[in-house]
């Protein structure tokens, strides 16, 4: 008897450890870089995703926030960057120009993890 509840006090050990390494990212994981096209007609935003987690991800949701030259909100519309991001890569993403806005904040705000790293890293 005590050896099964040893042997289940190890397992409950190992799955918290191994937890906590597989804890998913924070949005801050993710750097974005974007451009506003210039073209009169179809005003767009093109930009880019950089995943520097330790995660693959997809569905990765952004949120544009469009802003005056006084940095005050004009409007906020909603993008998706495109496919899985493996960690240490990027994707791209396209979106209407908020009007009135002459800069932008963009921020990931959700995405779904994949999967996890590969190897432990060595500590």
């Amino acid at each position: 008897m005590k050896a099964l509840g040893f042997g289940l006090a190890l397992m409950l050990v190992a799955t918290a450890a191994w937890s906590q390494d597989q804890q998913p990212p924070a949005t801050d994981a993710f750097r974005v870089s974007w451009q506003q096209e210039t073209d009169p007609v179809t005003r767009r935003i093109e930009g880019r995703v950089h995943n520097d987690s330790r995660f693959r991800v997809t569905d990765v949701r952004l949120q544009v926030d469009g802003l005056d030259a006084g940095s005050r909100s004009v409007g906020r519309t909603y993008a998706w960057a495109l496919g899985d991001i493996a960690p240490g890569e990027d994707t791209s993403f396209v979106t209407e120009a908020v009007p009135g806005a002459v800069t932008y904040q963009i921020n990931v705000i959700s995405y779904d993890v994949v999967s996890g790293p590969m190897a432990r890293e060595a500590r």
